[in-house]
């Protein structure tokens, strides 16, 4: 039996986050001074008519939220998580937005949430629990981005939130236009193909509640671990070799490689190591296999391996088509080359 390392007893169905057309999130309650908004744990919350200071400290997902809306000069307090070489690129001025101080359990202090003098700060379930906030006479919106469907209605919900609604529909129907195709050539390939996602560890799988296991899905694949619940799930080498998953997928971000799978001689009959069939998550921003935006390229790119004689996407085009609508940044071609493994 799988152990998760968390015990989720709940499981919200995907059906909830459906979003059939796009269909911008309504506020109620408009006023010209402020109005209410539905977060995506169902809470009512108000904000400002025009939302002008954002804190993502809490929540890094939720800053590249803000830049798909086109909302990015809004941010006035974001996490050390969000600067890396790339996003300086794309975006100069992330190295001047205030990074608050985290005291040692990781958490921010009340002084410097007061500081950056937000309308709205977007946080995770597992902060928005925190005292210090609850006390704060602060908008507090939840982004619950479990699956790619969740992910889109965050992206609607942020779009409404900073009067970007237009340009929050033109991405969420970009990520619906790939998600189609690859379900509509996909759709009459019988079997599937099985996955097994390695995630921190070698040893160490997503769930089916889990993010890692929609991409998997959202690719036309199975996810061998997709009976586990509670986010990453141990397992032993003699699950794999009872699975004999026809491909590994590793993210970008543990100790887990290729080598550690392919010079492993207890798994050398498993189809995926037989075949050469064990593939890094591609790595650009962060990896795409996480709950960011980039993870609409790790379901194409997935669904290229998987199924190349259905699924034809040309990941260079691809990536160059994403960043530039998605970021306003268009990445030079040895950067695409680096990150899809080409010379």
């Amino acid at each position: 039996m799988i152990r998760g390392r968390r015990l989720c007893m709940l499981i919200l169905p995907v059906a909830l986050f459906v979003i059939p057309a796009c269909q911008p999130v309504q506020s109620k309650g408009e006023t010209h001074a402020t109005r209410v908004i539905t977060d995506m744990t169902g809470r009512q919350v108000q904000i400002p008519g025009e939302v002008r200071r954002v804190v993502t400290a809490m929540y890094p997902i939720a800053t590249q939220l803000m830049f798909l809306v086109s909302a990015q000069e809004s941010l006035v307090g974001i996490s050390d998580y969000d600067i890396n070489d790339v996003m300086l690129r794309i975006y100069p001025p992330m190295k001047d937005i205030y990074r608050p101080a985290r005291s040692n359990g990781g958490e921010i202090s009340v002084e410097e949430i007061i500081k950056m003098k937000p309308d709205v700060v977007f946080c995770h379930m597992r902060n928005a629990r925190e005292h210090t906030l609850k006390n704060l006479d602060i908008a507090r919106v939840i982004l619950r981005l479990e699956n790619p469907e969740a992910l889109m209605q965050g992206i609607l919900l942020v779009g409404d939130i900073m009067n970007r609604t237009e340009q929050a529909c033109k991405v969420v129907h970009y990520y619906r236009s790939k998600l189609d195709y690859i379900k509509r050539r996909t759709a009459g390939i019988n079997p599937k193909k099985t996955v097994y996602f390695a995630g921190p560890a070698k040893l160490s799988t997503a769930g089916g509640d889990f993010f890692q296991n929609f991409v998997i899905e959202y690719a036309g694949g199975i996810n061998v671990g997709r009976e586990g619940r509670g986010g990453w799930c141990s397992i032993s080498i003699e699950h794999l070799l009872a699975w004999n998953p026809d491909c590994i997928f590793i993210g970008n971000y543990g100790t887990a490689s290729i080598e550690s799978f392919t010079g492993d001689p207890r798994l050398r009959d498993i189809s995926a190591v037989k075949k050469g069939d064990v593939y890094m998550s591609p790595y650009y921003i962060g990896s795409w296999d996480v709950p960011t935006p980039e993870s609409v390229l790790g379901i194409m790119w997935l669904a290229n391996i998987l199924y190349p004689e259905a699924v034809a996407f040309d990941m260079a085009k691809e990536m160059n088509e994403f960043y530039t609508f998605c970021y306003g940044y268009t990445p030079k071609h040895d950067e695409i080359a680096r990150v899809l493994g080409e010379k």
